[in-house]
């Protein structure tokens, strides 16, 4: 199988099969309940080795899925069971185009690499803060493209092809909504152009749900001059227990019915943290786009809060998941192998701030009764909103554009030791020590089994469950980068009847066999 494969393949591409030691490097995943079961993979150096890789895994009746960075941890990943694993690792092409308007990306582009290769232009693209490893290309807007250098992926280096949030949003739109025109493996292995020109029907799709059409192997990308300069100011506040009320209070003001400042990011993270407190805290990270002088309206009205301790920073953009949450190459957040993450995720468009005691007591209950999920963790997101509604929402697949905030919860069993070494374990261990802070809604992360898999699910769904009947409408808008898999279609992909209706109509168009099956799969067709 592996002569037979690789003597149709590129120069420099490889092929692994799975009993072979090298292999584990190349199947190792963030989760490790994603990892599924591979029968053989494929590095591919030139993108007709994807379409190739299609073809052989067709021919020879079994499954396949292309990955980036192996960052994501939907359930349905773990459902891959002897088939044909793509890393798209190899496929790192960046060219920017002589207008400085966009640039064309290569599938398995990840954040940290196209940030740093944007600033020696002075220019930078709609991503998340916190996903340096992530794959660019596989969800709403651009997020964990930068998450963890191992890229958030999913079927396919879709990921800004479902339209991920992301901290330049208010500038910048979705990062799906950046995306000009993307090369396609459709299920079949055939290569097409998609954009607003070729395939429209397509390219609407794949900017929401393309991890259920095709594999993107190249795609063109806006990119545009940092607003106020390459400096992001980042402050780090703990607010307490005691301190609830008065801190979303205020944030709910900050985010003021979608209008939070472009330049502004607020993210929040509930966790245990016993160096800094007893009992569970808010960390509280603010970033501004801009100088510490700049952010000062800002930052001297949560000092007026009080938090019990306080940290800053000013550094370039490009280091920012590194610098605000070691969550860049070699950092301890973006390890893999070593535990199983599970989130479920709530859109909101204001916070209730009676829920978040709620889900405070919940969680505060949770790590208490049960240890080994002490480094669980609550998200709350807040970005930008101002492009993102700008676009029409019919005008994509994804449907939440109307959520100005993201939470999700995150149930997480400690990090088993002996763990696999990481590139940096110093920087590893210390983390895990001091400063364990992961990314987005309830989420759990813990050593896999039965036992430990039931509790996080029982938690996650408590807390999910408590935030929607908090919620206005109450209803679940699950974002499907973090979505858990046990949510229903209309939950993730939008309660409007056609939307569904279209997507059905084109998975049978485009992939009938269902063949992209493995990432908040379309059902039903």
């Amino acid at each position: 199988m592996r002569a037979e494969l690789g003597s149709q393949l590129c120069e420099g591409s490889s092929v692994y099969i799975s009993n072979n030691p090298d292999s584990r490097q190349h199947t190792e995943r963030w989760s490790t309940a994603a990892e599924g079961e591979v029968l053989i993979v494929v590095a591919p150096t030139c993108v007709k080795d994807v379409a190739r890789a299609v073809k052989f895994a067709n021919r020879i009746n079994v499954p396949f899925l292309a990955i980036n960075r192996g960052h994501g941890s939907v359930s349905a990943l773990g459902t891959f069971k002897h088939g044909v694993l793509i890393k798209l690792d190899n496929l790192t092409s960046i060219d920017i185009a002589a207008d400085g308007k966009s640039a064309v990306l290569g599938g398995g582009v990840y954040s940290d690499l196209l940030l740093a290769t944007l600033a020696k232009k002075n220019k930078v693209a709609a991503q998340r803060l916190v996903a340096a490893v992530a794959s660019v290309l596989q969800a709403p807007a651009w997020e964990e493209v930068l998450a963890c250098k191992r890229s958030l992926e999913v079927q396919h280096p879709s990921y800004h092809a479902q339209s991920r949030l992301g901290s330049y949003q208010g500038y910048a739109g979705l990062m799906g909504d950046n995306i000009l025109e993307m090369d396609v493996v459709t299920a079949d292995g055939s290569e097409i152009p998609v954009s607003e020109s070729s395939n429209p029907d397509l390219y609407w799709a794949m900017r929401g749900a393309g991890q259920n059409f095709g594999i993107v192997t190249k795609f063109r990308y806006k990119i545009f001059d940092y607003p106020n300069g390459q400096d992001i100011f980042h402050a780090t506040y703990h607010f307490t227990k005691d301190q609830l009320e008065i801190f979303f209070e205020h944030l709910n003001s900050l985010i003021n019915n979608g209008t939070l400042p472009r330049d502004v990011n607020a993210y929040v993270v509930l966790r245990s943290k016993p160096l800094i407190s007893p009992r569970p805290v808010f960390v509280y990270h603010f970033y501004y786009f801009g100088t510490s002088e700049q952010a000062s309206p800002y930052t001297q009205t949560i000092l007026s809060l009080n938090p019990i301790s306080v940290s800053n920073a000013t550094f370039p953009y490009k280091d920012v998941s590194h610098r605000s949450f070691q969550a860049s190459i070699g950092d301890p957040t973006c390890a893999a192998g070593i535990s199983t993450k599970t989130r479920f995720p709530v859109g909101l468009q204001t916070y209730n701030v009676s829920t978040n005691r709620k889900i405070y007591n919940l969680f505060e209950d949770m790590i208490t009764a049960h240890p080994a999920l002490a480094t669980s963790f609550v998200q709350f997101e807040a970005f930008p909103m101002q492009a993102v509604k700008a676009v029409d929402p019919a005008s994509t697949a994804y449907a939440h554009r109307q959520d100005d905030i993201l939470v999700f919860v995150s149930p997480f069993h400690p990090f088993p030791f002996p763990v696999p070494t990481p590139p940096n374990p110093t920087n590893y261990i210390n983390h895990l020590l001091t400063n364990l802070t992961l990314t987005r809604a309830f989420s759990t992360q813990y050593h896999h089994s039965p036992a430990n898999a039931a509790l996080a699910t029982k938690y996650g769904r408590q807390a999910r469950q408590l935030f929607v009947e908090g919620a206005s409408p109450m209803r679940l808008n699950a974002y499907s980068n973090y979505a858990n898999g046990d949510e229903t279609l209309e939950e993730i992909y939008g309660y409007e009847p056609w939307r569904l209706e279209k997507l059905r109509r084109l998975k049978r168009e485009w992939d009938p066999d269902g063949r992209f099956r493995f990432f908040n799969p379309i059902k039903g067709y």
